[in-house]
């Protein structure tokens, strides 16, 4: 038993499904994304009574903000392992889904976004690339490359399916499918 094992360990390369994970996980990122969150933007200006331009300034002051958490997202993976924390990072992004289907006025917007920035966009992404710099050093751009297919996939899928929960539900409801589906 110990030799088939053995050998199935020397013909297939663990690092690969790591990879998929890490994909996925690009892909989860999805609502932290400007791609996704840019579908939702007229729905949110009409129901919150708010300037394009406001949501703009609060999208870019959010993402301002999450990148000077990103250091300290960092150590942490650096202390615990990305796989530790990538899980407790998903669990958040799906809770911040939910926040953000309930902001009831500007400032819980704001920083909501600043949650789905930090999770999705910035934390997630961090992780991902850091689990597979760990396994890949001799083909570490190849994996990241077809890392980054995720992200293509969630730029691919995330907008639609966006649109198409905005119409079925509304848009309150289509954050709190999509923290759902960063769950499943």
């Amino acid at each position: 038993m110990k030799s088939l094992a053995h050998d199935i360990n020397r013909r297939f390369y663990y690092g690969w499904v790591i990879l998929a994970v890490a994909a996925l996980s690009i892909f989860v990122s999805g609502p932290g994304q400007s791609h996704t969150f840019s579908v939702f933007l007229v729905h949110i200006q009409t129901d919150l009574g708010v300037s394009a331009t406001a949501v703009s300034s609060a999208y870019a002051a959010a993402t301002l903000v999450a990148a000077f958490g990103l250091p300290h997202m960092g150590r942490l993976v650096d202390r615990h392992g990305p796989r530790r924390v990538m899980g407790l990072v998903t669990v958040l992004l799906g809770l911040a889904c939910l926040a953000f289907g309930a902001a009831a006025n500007f400032i819980w917007l704001a920083v909501v976004f600043a949650a789905l920035r930090f999770l999705g966009q910035g934390s997630l992404m961090l992780n991902a690339s850091n689990l597979v710099s760990h396994w890949f050093d001799r083909r570490r751009g190849f994996a990241l490359s077809l890392m980054a297919m995720g992200f293509s996939a969630s730029m691919a899928v995330h907008p639609p399916l966006s649109q198409w929960l905005i119409d079925l539900v509304g848009w309150r409801q289509a954050w709190y499918w999509l923290g759902l589906s960063t769950w499943l």
